[in-house]
């Protein structure tokens, strides 16, 4: 991105800046931007469980060059993203079954508190932004884009968190999201692989927060959110496969 020196204006209250607009506003400062360049990509599903991340890679990545990659290694290293590897690497840490259900609980109990509150808050506006996100979504679905569908994924729910205006929670989210995401990458790809999984579950939680916002229905959309992160959990095989290994989950 090129900073074009003009100021980016400020959202209302109550609805902070994208990632990838901060990652604008961050232009000037080089470490910065790359921390949040990568990070997004973590968010984004773009890396895999188990995934050895070298600075050479990253410094390819981010286009930045070799010192604001490392910074920016170094910090999603501290923040549980990464696990620190010899030789400036890095590797995406591999979730046990408990971990995950642990995490799972927790991003429950966190993301459907933010979608009662973004029920609560949410404009008109907002709700056709999340629609026409979700369509673009099922256009990925059509065309058999993962890697555009998990980053509409991330922007969707983001963009609902953003709403529930609460900066605390927001950050608790993030959190679990930058150790989650890479499995969160590893089970769409499961699902996808599967003659007709992918579309029901695909077609479970986004509808719902939907209808439930469009009716500002708080606790509406706390269920919702609650079958969006937990039927995957339901949905025959999928601990089998998640018992198979990273390598031959995302081939």
């Amino acid at each position: 991105m090129r900073n074009s020196g003009k100021k980016v204006p400020a959202k209302p209250s109550g609805e902070p800046l994208p990632l990838s607009e901060t990652v604008e506003m961050a232009a000037g400062n080089a470490n910065t931007r790359a921390y949040l360049m990568l990070k997004q990509a973590v968010l984004s599903g773009r890396f895999r469980p188990q995934q050895t991340i070298t600075q050479r890679m990253v410094t390819e990545l981010l286009g930045l060059g070799e010192m604001p990659a490392r910074e920016a290694l170094k910090r999603l290293i501290a923040e549980g993203a990464f696990t620190a590897m010899p030789n400036r690497s890095a590797r995406v840490p591999l979730l046990d079954r408990r971990d995950i259900l642990q995490l799972c609980e927790l991003r429950i109990l966190l993301e459907s508190k933010a979608a009662f509150l973004a029920a609560e808050n949410v404009t008109l506006h907002q709700i056709e932004g999340l629609r026409a996100m979700n369509q673009r979504m099922d256009a990925c679905d059509t065309k058999g884009d993962l890697q555009e569908y998990k980053q509409l994924n991330m922007d969707f729910h983001f963009a609902i968190y953003r709403i529930a205006d609460n900066q605390h929670l927001a950050m608790l989210i993030e959190t679990l999201w930058l150790r989650m995401a890479p499995f969160i990458s590893r089970t769409i790809n499961w699902a996808a692989s599967i003659s007709g999984r992918f579309e029901v579950l695909r077609a479970s939680g986004h509808g719902a927060l939907l209808t439930a916002f469009q009716h500002r229905d708080a606790e509406g959309a706390r269920r919702a959110m609650i079958l969006d992160l937990s039927e995957i959990h339901e949905t025959e095989g999928y601990w089998d496969a998640l018992d198979e290994g990273p390598e031959e989950a995302n081939a």
